[in-house]
């Protein structure tokens, strides 16, 4: 898997997934056999890092893009660490950034940048026996993330057509944090639409709430965010028993269908690495209910951003969103008393009517812990929920639109008002496909 991190966003998440993945390496309370946790190293080893350095830190098969260099100075002098950049897989350039304008980093930023990001590519895949796929990481709100995250979308789709490219996509808090983020995320989302195999979406605001109400955690910081959003890469791409979660294996599996591209990864149970041996877990089955719990359409509160509960109702009554393809990860073992009963999530009023019952849900295990903890699930879900979330985006962008709000800040970049047309036009019949489900 080659990764590539855009931006401070996309770097700060990066530089998480690869301390998690350095970390689960190097776990000790793994709850399997030597000989069984070695071939697990071995294949995670080869799929996130290169080699080992001089000073016997795994080096990241990673590529760092920015326009300023603050932040990925940051990250790369944490000498303490297990494993490091390649300093030659980092592009940066010193102007300031990309002003949060994401015709700034599309079109003038991208360009700039799109040599070394294509020769570097070309060196690590080739490096690869077996090429695994593209996993990009960014924000959508910024300059850097969306717009020259975005060029590159596109670049390396047309360089390398037949790769599997998935794109991880952090979404802005809707109460701000830049005034244009919305056009941004429009912009971004039209454009990865058509150039990545599948978007994984992360809400800021969600995965904050789950850090403050499950992990009681007062002051969470971006750090803490970066941590939950990795930990469910983690679940998702780490290696299972029977298949390596590719990045071909998951587009395949989850956005076979070329109208729906985009997914959610729901997880549980969330537990703090502070309290986590002294914590105790409940049956498989009360976590396969809370997955189905957070697929629900009519519920006031998110139940991810609730602990699991043995009182929660589980009743049928509940009316569910529409999937077109979910993908269940276990990691943790598995038992006669403590089956993994995964028919809950393989119930007819879950998914679409076209979609054949051995086809709904997909499920992979391995019984190695993740991170050392006892149980944890993760469940990629293509279903009509996307809708929600880009509702709000779309409709604040519209406002903003048609106000001729900022629109000057884009057009002396050559974003003209056709291409804002276009974007809304690509982002509106995503949103109507998935609202009919």
């Amino acid at each position: 898997m080659l990764t590539i991190q855009f931006g401070q966003c996309g770097n700060q998440l990066g530089h998480s997934l690869f301390r998690q993945l350095s970390a689960d390496l190097d776990a000790k309370d793994t709850g399997i056999s030597k000989q069984a946790n070695s071939t697990y190293t071995e294949k995670s080893f080869e799929k996130w890092f290169t080699s080992i350095n001089r000073d016997g830190k795994r080096l990241a098969r990673a590529v760092l893009v920015d326009t300023e260099h603050k932040v990925v100075n940051k990250i790369c002098s944490n000498s303490s660490d297990r494993w490091t950049y390649r300093s030659q897989n980092l592009i940066c350039q010193s102007s300031g950034g990309s002003a949060n304008n994401w015709a700034y980093g599309s079109l003038v930023k991208g360009p700039q940048l799109k040599n070394d990001v294509l020769e570097i590519s070309r060196k690590e895949i080739e490096k690869t026996d077996s090429f695994d796929g593209i996993l990009l990481l960014l924000s959508s709100a910024g300059g850097t993330g969306s717009g020259v995250g975005s060029y590159t979308a596109e670049l390396l789709r047309d360089e390398f057509p037949n790769k599997s490219i998935v794109g991880s996509i952090v979404l802005p808090f809707t109460a701000g944090e830049v005034g244009v983020q919305n056009y941004n995320t429009m912009l971004t989302l039209a454009k990865f639409s058509e150039s990545v195999d599948l978007s994984l979406l992360f809400q800021n605001e969600q995965i904050h709430t789950i850090c403050t109400s499950v992990l009681k955690n007062g002051e969470t910081k971006l750090f803490d965010i970066n941590d939950v959003i990795s930990k469910k890469l983690c679940a998702v791409f780490q290696p299972v028993n029977d298949d390596w979660c590719t990045a071909n294996y998951l587009t395949s599996t989850v956005a076979s269908h070329p109208s729906y591209k985009m997914a959610t990864i729901k997880s549980t149970p969330y537990v703090s690495p502070k309290v986590s041996q002294y914590e105790s877990f409940y049956h498989w089955r009360l976590y396969v209910q809370h997955l189905k719990e957070t697929l629900r359409n009519t519920s006031s509160v998110d139940a991810e951003t609730k602990a699991p509960s043995q009182s929660a109702s589980a009743r049928s009554a509940h009316s569910y969103s529409r999937s077109v393809s979910n993908l269940l990860v276990s990691r943790g073992k598995i038992s006669e008393n403590d089956p993994m009963t995964c028919d809950e999530l393989r119930g007819k009023d879950l998914y679409v009517d076209w979609i054949a019952s051995g086809e709904r849900l997909t499920h992979l295990s391995q019984e190695r812990r993740l991170l050392n903890q006892e149980k944890f699930l993760a469940l990629v879900t293509n279903n009509s929920q996307i809708h929600q979330t880009l509702d709000g985006i779309v409709d604040k962008a519209w406002n903003t639109y048609v106000h001729s709000a900022f629109l000057h800040q884009y057009k002396k970049f050559g974003l003209e008002e056709d291409d804002f047309l276009e974007a809304f036009a690509k982002i509106e019949n995503v949103i109507k496909d998935y609202k009919n489900l």
